[in-house]
């Protein structure tokens, strides 16, 4: 009695054919049409454009961690020339969402003043390009959105790399 069956062998060969085909029209999917999200995070100064509402408006920080498309965020308030913060400095307050090439994030400000008012809440409407973020900050409790521009700092400046 042979162990090598015609049949057998017909049925192995076509079921392994079957699978290698089947990977590679998968493969080839994948690398077409599935791409990970450009990398956003890292530490921006935002320079708040003047307005009526408020004429001299603070300058502050945004912290952005991001895993693919969620991107989590701290906003502090600090000087031009002072270091990013550190990491872990401040918690992430903020949440939201990351479709290229549109950032929205919302959530707590924490002991934050802007334009003489202390504000809790905070809504970050944005577009990253290149380097550089361009949106709308809402504040709650001021009567109009602030608008800013927002300049990635490198991370040799005082901070380590974002993971």
């Amino acid at each position: 009695m042979s162990h090598f069956d015609r049949k057998s062998i017909i049925f192995y060969g076509v079921a392994i054919s079957a699978v290698v085909t089947l990977f590679s029209a998968v493969t080839r999917y994948g690398n077409a049409r599935l791409q990970a999200p450009p990398a956003i995070g890292g530490n921006y100064q935002l320079q708040i454009e003047p307005s009526q509402p408020c004429p001299q408006p603070p300058a502050l920080q945004l912290r952005i961690q991001q895993s693919g498309i969620f991107v989590n965020g701290a906003l502090t308030a600090a000087s031009p020339d002072a270091p990013p913060p550190k990491t872990g400095a401040a918690p992430l307050t903020l949440d939201g969402r990351w479709r290229s090439p549109d950032l929205d994030l919302a959530g707590q400000a924490p002991a934050l003043e802007v334009c003489g008012q202390a504000v809790e809440r905070v809504a970050i409407a944005s577009t990253h390009q290149a380097d550089s973020l361009r949106g709308e900050l809402t504040f709650a409790g001021l009567p109009a959105p602030l608008s800013f521009n927002g300049q990635l700092i490198p991370p040799g400046a005082g901070s380590p790399a974002p993971h």
